[in-house]
């Protein structure tokens, strides 16, 4: 985006791109489980989801599970708070293709 990704910036994109299907969230220390907490609630369309390198847990996938009924994929790569059964869990009742890639320590 070019600008810090807080939950102010993500609602500048929501108002102004409420069908934005595929979104990549890489290597920032400003996005965790309170902004997608925010996405999964204003991003409703979204249908591609990648977060890579960001400090989310459990609790935020699970809000993606819950709130992103057209999601169909998400990766999620090198976030160390979550683990391999929340993404599988948040996801049982869609047919999102869900994958996590490990941390590295």
């Amino acid at each position: 985006m070019g600008i810090p990704e807080t939950v102010g910036s993500f609602n500048v994109l929501a108002s102004n791109c409420p069908a934005l299907e595929r979104m990549a969230i890489c290597n920032t220390d400003t996005v965790g489980d309170s902004e997608l907490v925010f996405i999964a609630a204003k991003f409703t369309s979204l249908k591609k989801l990648c977060i890579k390198n960001c400090p989310i847990s459990d609790t935020g996938v699970k809000s993606m599970g819950e709130g992103c009924p057209s999601l169909v994929k998400l990766k999620v790569k090198r976030c160390r708070g979550v683990t391999k059964a929340s993404v599988c869990t948040a996801f049982l009742h869609n047919s999102c293709d869900a994958q996590l890639s490990p941390s590295r320590n």
